[in-house]
């Protein structure tokens, strides 16, 4: 079974159970909590807030975070989600990242395409964005955070 999966920037309140689920939750969290537990001591935890009908998923140490999911179905269940910053001037971050568990089962392709699109659309923003030359991304397995270069 191969179901469609949409990006947007906007994410209505009926889906706060999922989303609470996708970024606190998540069952394989456990295989970056080291990079996990690193990020959130950086750039603060997360925390989901409701504005007028929408959810954001917002950090305490950066007002300024966009968020990006990746939804599915006709009430846009979030299937993942990307919450990024500006936090140079050549650079954005990506300080928060997660997929769905159980996406493998409902998704031709899996957790690798929907992450795989997020980052793709973090990189397009990237490209678009005047002054921009990099992308990072916190979770890293090594010392030193996961950089790509946006105009590649």
């Amino acid at each position: 079974m191969s179901e469609s999966i949409r990006l947007t920037s906007r994410l209505a309140v009926h889906c706060l159970p999922a989303l609470e689920a996708l970024v606190f939750f998540n069952a394989r969290q456990f295989r970056l909590r080291a990079q996990i537990e690193a990020t959130v001591e950086r750039f603060g935890a997360p925390k989901i807030v409701a504005f007028e009908g929408w959810l954001r998923v917002q950090v305490e140490g950066l007002p300024d975070v966009q968020c990006l999911y990746a939804v599915r179905g006709e009430d846009d269940e979030p299937v993942g989600v990307v919450v990024y910053i500006r936090d140079s001037i050549d650079r954005i971050t990506v300080v928060h990242l997660s997929v769905a568990s159980d996406i493998t089962l409902h998704l031709n392709g899996g957790a690798r395409l929907v992450l795989y699109r997020l980052l793709q659309q973090i990189h397009r923003v990237a490209r678009c964005t005047k002054g921009i030359s990099r992308v990072e991304l916190a979770y890293k397995a090594a010392k030193t955070p996961q950089t790509w270069a946006a105009l590649a």
